[in-house]
């Protein structure tokens, strides 16, 4: 009960500090979407939701999405960034801090994912913690980088497909080609666990629950990447229209 509490004040405690840090800064540029991103963020992070997503592909994959993908996707798409006049004075800037975080990002999507991993976040409530917050910081990482890397420079937009869209449209994949790619690694001890410990409306077959968390991946990485299409469509109207 503790240790739920102290879980759900650090993540209270880390959304105020980001948002006073915005406003000190005059960074928010987009209150409703910081907002937004905020309470996706704090649903990700519930401890209670832990409970449930220990025990479900779906909620698994539907937890890792809401924390490491699209809370920072709003909240990136909430603040400002560098103008194009300081993205050019600072053009000679190395590309690797930003390669080694997106493609330490991807490494955790892939790790969170992987069916021999994921009996044992099934039995340590703690390990599940550590690894969310691992997810979430790596996600807050991406947002407070990307203030400082223009995030409409082709270089960033190849490196995004290949380091987020790519591997939650993998992933999806993979859960719809391999029905069994979870089952074949759990007990019938594990699974029968599974469903008794959730709700009587979430009970499903395992296939079922691998279908809808690969169902999730492939519609979350469709909307990230189209929502990365759209933002740069808007920029370079932006930049028409100012020429």
């Amino acid at each position: 009960m503790w240790l739920s509490l102290i879980d759900l004040l650090c993540s209270v405690v880390v959304i105020i500090t980001l948002q006073q840090w915005a406003v000190k800064r005059t960074l928010l540029a987009k209150p409703g979407l910081f907002f937004t991103g905020n309470l996706v963020f704090l649903l990700g992070m519930l401890p209670w939701f832990d409970e449930l997503a220990r025990y479900s592909i779906s909620l698994h994959s539907l937890q890792s999405v809401l924390v490491h993908h699209f809370a920072p996707l709003l909240w990136i798409g909430s603040l400002h960034h560098l103008q194009t006049a300081d993205m050019t004075r600072d053009k000679t800037l190395s590309h690797w801090p930003i390669t080694l975080l997106m493609s330490l990002f991807a490494l955790l999507t892939w790790v969170w994912m992987l069916p021999s991993f994921h009996p044992l976040l099934m039995q340590s409530s703690l390990v599940y913690s550590g690894m969310k917050w691992l997810m979430a910081l790596s996600g807050l990482a991406l947002c407070l980088s990307m203030l400082s890397q223009h995030y409409q420079t082709r270089y960033w937009q190849k490196l995004n497909n290949i380091t987020v869209v790519m591997p939650l449209l993998l992933w999806g994949l993979l859960m719809f080609i391999f029905p069994t790619m979870y089952s074949a690694t759990h007990t019938d001890h594990h699974h029968h666990h599974m469903m008794s410990t959730l709700p009587s409306w979430l009970q499903m077959s395992p296939i079922q629950d691998q279908f809808i968390g690969g169902l999730i991946f492939v519609v979350s990485g469709f909307l990230y990447w189209q929502s990365n299409a759209i933002s740069v469509t808007f920029s370079r109207h932006a930049r028409r229209l100012s020429k």
